[in-house]
């Protein structure tokens, strides 16, 4: 199967169908919800204002009917349904085309024998009755070469054709819908032209195509949704239908529905066809008595109630419609009937989303059809019980309880009784399958309803509840009876969704209906009671609920009175989620039942593994009684577990979930983009905090995977004891949005870990002075001497191999770590060997200039740079074995101590010493990027660290090498401009290192910036410095850079870089008459030189000269706009304020739009954009 082919068309299709469908709309005068025009009767024509032409008469009910629609569900939501319902028809006459399934058995999109004209269209008078065609009507308009417009009609009532064996897909009481089908389908690229490109091998193979189809169609919205903050009813199936890999419905299959045979009939030989089924783990002799009392015996395949509550395009339901045939044709039931017992006995499908619902119940008719060429006949054909989940606003809105009193047939307890269906299902779209349905006489809901369809008097008061209103009151009791049946099976692909953005009714009543599971629906749906007692849940969904702190209850609940059966632990990867995913098949018996469990979390090919049966551990449910938090770590040894009772790390550590700013925007900084004489590094506590009077404090938010020590980057605003972000108020609730300043743990010092990180856990030594981030969670020890201890362990594969199931997710959260065993053993040892590694990832750590602690770049020494780079390699490799040798003593020491020499290795990879290598390209761009901070005074030769980022100018710090004195360093193309960046860095190059090395330092600078051929060194770095430098910068300071690019544009006619920290409100004054005139001026010289050289030049000179002039004359354009835009910019004064930060200051100078003297709009950017 091309699924590439099949996501390009679905995603094409949908575009296409939905522009197609407004225009159809406009051509009805409908052109929003506000805007449609009137419309009226004359004779036997619909007139529309303002549309010269006229219509059937006819037309108008059918354009009242579309009308009516978009005033209950809004414009957009009607063209998305009416886009999809041509979607899914189109696809399903393709699909049965192909397979023959249509009566006529002629193909109504394609010819078998090719070409544009269907097959249909060329045997009219065989399919005219079956149809319903009208060939007076179709012949004239074929004469008049009128085809589209032919095959439109015969289109459409084909579909009306097939509603009675597909009423969900072809219903007959949407006329309205021929309106809609677009004007050409047979020409150019439309919706079944496109279709028809797809290999025809695709939709004969098997119904899963239309499952992908409908999946690639959903799924193009899917990332525009995510970020809304509130998820509608109509938002829910986009952001959640998942399509379910074919193996993972085949191990959830048979080992349900498969399993209930086999304890039937254990000889069956249908279990040598189940390639996925697990065979049950070996019991305790008691155990597996029980066991034997609980067990499905001489079943009929009729009786087996399965039910899919979120089964999308049916997938799932197809494969168990296979499986079910199967065991049918071994009871000797007759091959025919076997579909039609199916479809009535055993299968029961639920979906909120209509498409979906479409879909599955033409799939599993589709796979009927398959099995019996006579299916659609009145004997054989059943309509699958694939619900489309209904609400009861149909009734809401006409006073549904009204009419049916005005009607005088009903008692206050029969109206009682239909007031409890709609209020059940009032707000079902968003609820789904999870409402709790309570048993109710169903069959005296039905007497009630049936009494009002045959006795009601219709009027013109009650036409909408007789029609529309009786239709949904008889969905609704069905829906009713379905919800409130338990089943044999529930088997489900849930959807992922937390519940925070629910819409607030429907909230409440999940959180509390599911208390246990409240923060998801896929966890609810564990939490629902849909089976049997001993039935089965057989289900996929992300593993977080066998870990997370907010499943411990439903972890309880399924302790208590489940037993797990098997699991494939998945992790990420086994398909399309983005979320790690376990499937897992328990059973409602609450036995002490060992499980299997395949853990194949790190497997790249995992079908294959666990066909292979790799990774296999057997753990009964009550041991995850005994771990902490009853988490579901399978694959815990016994010693692991006894550690637990030996003590915890609660006992010597407080752990603390940081501050939420609330705005990170506003009150963080990288420490780098504020005034540095405005940062406060040293506080010891708030008081200290508050009469120092600065602004910006340290402050711990997590970051990249790194141990020991580091991430410090950024700094808050705690200004007067954090008074601006204790006073964040929400305009919309009036409350405070930040929140957990903890107070007594500020400044104090710690260890901090970044609390999400899709690599693992590391904690780094936090010294005083800091605060910290709700992602930059922090831990404090109760004895201060036990943290050096503390942080070995947990930077131990000790603490690795707990967290993998305290916290099997990426977030490690405060409470997980405090649960990891804590004992004490070689403290001595083990703290001396923390305080190396700190040293050593300090010295790492400052060595680059991105840390407030970086003194000097360490290739600027007496000497050749390729030796100072050879020393600075074997000090990095020096650094690194340091610790590697370090963290594998503390690992040997605590392995030896927590008893786990044979589930654990001291060694360390080098993958996971956060130590950097010394890398040729990487420190010589540090060093380039240091030189030009010397140039602009950032450092300086004479005083390591910073010389200048704020605050007063001290020119004492510049002995023995001037910085560029206006902060503003011109950018050429060309070498040779003595006051470019260029000259300047190879006049420090030479000063440095000295005038005698010169060329063998810039040869080998040019080689590590990767020299090209027939390029001189210099030409390199000036290459670099025009190309290279600025993407470097922005990667470097993650986008907040300290030097900016002034750049007039792509021709690169004119660039300067500016020291963030030397702006002031002269500086675009200076960069305007100081270097761009004068770069303007140089390039009208250049100009007139070129234009008379090329006047007097032939052949191939004259082709080079005149390229040059065409790259010239753009230069020329491109610096006269950027004139006029920097002009009216310097004159502006533009004023930064540091405190700011990066993105608000840099963004004064982008998108500047001014008007020229000849009245042209002119839009530019002073800066190069980042992107």
């Amino acid at each position: 199967m091309d699924k590439k082919a099949l996501q390009y068309y679905a995603v094409w299709a949908k575009n296409n169908l939905e522009q197609q469908i407004e225009i159809s709309l406009k051509t009805l005068g409908i052109n929003s919800e506000k805007d449609i025009k009137e419309a009226r009767k004359v004779g036997d024509f619909t007139i529309i204002d303002g549309d010269m032409n006229s219509y059937p008469a006819d037309l108008k009910e059918k354009r009242d009917n579309i009308i009516k629609l978009i005033k209950t569900d809004g414009y957009k939501q009607v063209v998305e349904e009416f886009a999809y319902t041509w979607f899914n028809r189109i696809i399903a006459l393709r699909f049965m085309e192909v397979h023959d399934f249509l009566p006529h058995g002629f193909r109504v999109l394609s010819s078998r024998n090719g070409g544009i004209e269907p097959e249909i269209m060329k045997n009219l008078n065989f399919v005219k009755e079956d149809l319903k065609l009208d060939l007076s009507v179709i012949s004239p308009l074929l004469e008049q070469g009128k085809i589209d417009e032919a095959y439109r009609h015969v289109l459409f009532q084909q579909c009306k054709a097939l509603s009675g064996i597909l009423p969900m897909l072809f219903s007959e009481d949407q006329d309205y819908l021929e309106l809609l089908l677009p004007k050409v389908l047979l020409k150019g690229e439309t919706v079944i032209t496109k279709l028809l490109e797809i290999n025809e091998e695709d939709f004969l193979n098997d119904v899963e195509v239309i499952g992908w189809l409908y999946q690639f169609y959903v799924a193009g919205d899917r990332q525009a949704f995510r970020d809304a903050k509130t998820v509608t009813k109509e938002l829910i199936p986009t952001l959640t239908q998942v399509f379910t890999p074919d193996w993972i419905v085949r191990y959830m299959a048979e080992n349900s529905v498969g399993r209930i045979w086999l304890e039937s009939y254990p000889n069956s030989s249908l279990k040598s066809e189940m390639k996925y089924y697990v065979e049950d783990a070996k019991q305790e002799q008691e155990v597996q008595r029980k066991l034997d009392e609980i067990k499905y015996r001489n079943v009929n395949p009729e009786d087996i109630k399965i039910i899919e509550p979120c089964c999308g395009s049916g997938h799932i339901l197809v494969y168990i419609f296979d499986l079910l045939f199967k065991m049918y044709e071994e009871k000797g039931y007759q091959t025919r009937e076997i579909p039609t017992f199916i479809l009535r006995n055993n299968l029961v499908g639920l979906e909120i989303d209509k498409r979906a619902a479409q879909l599955a119940s033409f799939s599993l008719v589709m796979k009927a059809r398959s099995l019996n060429s006579r299916f659609f006949s009145d004997s054989y054909y059943v309509r699958p019980k694939v619900f489309e989940i209904w609400d009861s606003r149909a009734l809401l809105s006409i006073d549904y309880e009204g009419q049916l009193r005005e009607l005088n047939l009903l008692s206050n307890e029969e109206i009682k009784n239909i007031k409890w269906l709609v209020e059940t299902f009032r707000y079902a779209k968003t609820i789904g399958s999870l409402l709790k349905i309570e048993k109710k006489n169903f069959d005296e809901i039905e007497k009630i309803i049936n009494k009002v369809k045959k006795q009601a008097v219709a009027t013109i008061f009650n036409t909408n509840l007789l029609n529309e209103g009786l239709i949904c009151l008889e969905h609704l009791l069905a829906q009713a009876k379905v919800m409130s049946t338990k089943y044999d099976v529930m088997i489900t692909n849930p959807p992922y969704l937390g519940i925070s953005k629910i819409e607030s009714v429907s909230k409440k009543y999940l959180i509390e209906n599911y208390p246990n599971s409240k923060s998801d629906l896929f966890a609810m749906f564990m939490e629902h009671n849909f089976v049997k007692n001993n039935g089965f849940i057989a289900m996929v969904n992300p593993d977080s609920w066998m870990f997370l702190v907010s499943f411990e209850k439903l972890r309880e609940g399924i302790i208590n009175n489940y037993s797990v059966i098997s699991m494939i632990h998945l992790g990420m990867g086994a398909f399309d989620a983005v979320v790690q995913t376990t499937s897992f098949i328990i059973r409602k018996s609450p036995y002490c039942v060992d499980g299997l469990y395949y853990r194949l979390v790190d497997e790249k090919y995992k079908e294959g593994c666990f066909l292979t049966k790799k990774n296999i551990y057997v753990k009964s449910i009550t041991t995850y009684l005994m771990i902490p938090g009853k988490l579901f770590a399978y694959w815990i040894n016994p010693i692991s577990i006894s550690n637990f009772n030996k003590g915890q790390l609660k006992e010597a550590f407080l752990t603390r979930e940081g501050m939420a700013t609330a705005d990170n925007d506003r009150f963080l900084r990288l420490w780098y983009e504020v005034d540095y004489s405005n940062i406060y590094f040293d506080a010891k506590n708030e008081i200290e905090a508050l009469q120092s009077k600065k602004k910006w404090f340290p402050y711990n938010k997590g970051g990249e995977y790194r141990k020991w020590y580091g991430n410090n980057e950024y700094v808050v605003n705690w200004e007067n004891n954090g008074y601006d972000i204790k006073n964040n108020i929400d305009a919309v609730t009036g409350r405070v949005r930040s929140h957990n300043y903890n107070g007594e743990f500020s400044f104090r010092e710690g260890l901090t870990w970044s609390a999400l990180s899709s690599n693992d856990f590391s904690i780094r030594y936090s010294k005083s002075g800091f605060l910290f981030d709700s992602k930059g969670a922090k831990g404090f020890p109760k004895n201060k001497d036990d943290i050096w201890y503390i942080q070995g362990l947990l930077n131990s594969v000790v603490a690795k191999h707990y967290l993998s199931y305290l916290a099997a997710t990426i977030d490690y959260k405060v409470g997980d770590i405090i649960q990891i065993p804590f004992l004490l053993g070689n403290k001595t040892i083990v703290d001396e060997c923390v305080k190396t590694c700190i040293i050593k990832s300090k010295e790492d750590w400052d060595s680059f200039e991105t840390s407030w602690d970086f003194l000097k770049n360490p290739l600027v020494e007496n000497g050749l740079i390729r030796d100072l780079f050879l020393k600075w390699d074997l000090s990095c490799n020096e650094r690194i074995n340091i610790v590697k040798e370090n963290e594998e003593k503390i690992n040997n020491i605590l392995i030896s101590f927590y008893n786990l020499n044979s589930e654990l290795s001291p060694e360390v990879g080098l993958n996971h010493i956060t130590i950097k290598k010394a890398d040729v390209k990487r420190d010589i761009v540090a060093l380039i990027s240091y030189l030009v901070g010397v140039e602009f005074g950032r450092y300086s030769l004479d005083v390591e660290g910073l010389a200048y980022a704020g605050g007063e100018w001290n020119p004492m710090n510049y002995v023995t090498y001037q910085p560029d004195d206006d902060g503003i360093i011109p950018v050429y193309t060309q070498l040779g401009m003595a006051d470019g960046l260029t000259s300047r860095i190879i006049k420090l190059i030479k000063h440095i290192y000295g005038e005698d090395t010169y060329r063998e330092n810039i040869e080998f600078i040019a080689e590590a910036l990767g020299k090209k051929q027939n390029e001189s060194a210099e030409e390199t770095l000036n290459r670099y410095l025009n190309y290279g430098f600025y993407a470097d910068h922005l990667k470097t300071y993650q986008k907040r850079p300290i030097y900016w690019m002034f750049s007039s544009g792509k021709n690169d006619a004119f660039k300067c870089l500016v020291y963030l920290h030397r702006y002031n409100e002269d500086t675009l004054a200076k960069i305007n008459s100081k270097y761009f005139l004068n770069e303007s001026a140089r390039l009208n010289v250049e100009v007139n030189e070129t234009r008379t050289l090329l006047e007097a030049a032939d052949g191939r000179e004259k082709l080079r000269l005149d390229k040059q002039m065409k790259l010239l004359n753009a230069r020329q354009k491109e610096m006269i706009e950027y004139g006029q835009v920097l002009d009216h910019m310097a004159n502006q004064y533009i004023h930064l304020d540091l405190d700011d930060g990066v993105k608000v200051n840099y963004a004064k100078f982008q998108g500047i739009e001014i008007v020229n003297d000849n009245g042209t709009k002119v839009k530019k950017d002073l800066l190069v954009p980042i992107k």
